[in-house]
């Protein structure tokens, strides 16, 4: 029998692959592929700058919000009065929150891109199929295929 799963790359996998092992499954009987992330025809993966920007305006505009009503607070007691205070308090915001979704929120989606999905062969006795199959989904496979291997 062939079953074949698709994992993230993740701890998980690690785990089911020492499961596999451990069941009777040799090293030699294990194909583990490493999926390649860039398409040649679909280039999805590309940031969408204008996505980037809108959310980097809709963070500073929420934070400016947030900001003006603390700075026309306040504004009644310092000394220019609460609009002056409150536009000020509103561009330190809005600068504040694009700055945040510049440096932090990006950042994390840059480091998310380069997770791949890896694709596990096991060739496998029949008896050991379910078992197979069950170590594969107990460990967050993606997806599981069972196949019917020619006689040898």
């Amino acid at each position: 029998m062939i079953i074949i799963g698709t994992f993230m790359h993740s701890i998980e996998l690690e785990h089911a692959l020492t499961k596999l092992e451990s069941i009777g499954v040799s090293k030699e009987r294990l194909l583990v592929v490493c999926m390649d992330k860039e398409s040649k025809i679909f280039q999805s993966d590309k940031p969408n700058k204008a996505s980037s920007l809108s959310t980097g305006v809709e963070i500073g505009l929420a934070c400016a919000t947030a900001m003006s009503v603390i700075g026309t607070s306040l504004g009644f007691i310092w000394t220019w009065g609460p609009i002056i205070w409150g536009l000020i308090f509103a561009f330190t915001g809005f600068c504040l929150g694009f700055g945040i979704n510049a440096i932090f929120v990006n950042k994390h989606k840059r480091h998310n891109k380069f997770k791949s999905e890896v694709t596990v062969i096991v060739q496998c006795q029949a008896w050991q199929a379910d078992e197979v199959q069950q170590v594969m989904w107990t460990n967050r496979a993606l997806t599981v295929g069972l196949a019917q291997a020619s006689p040898e």
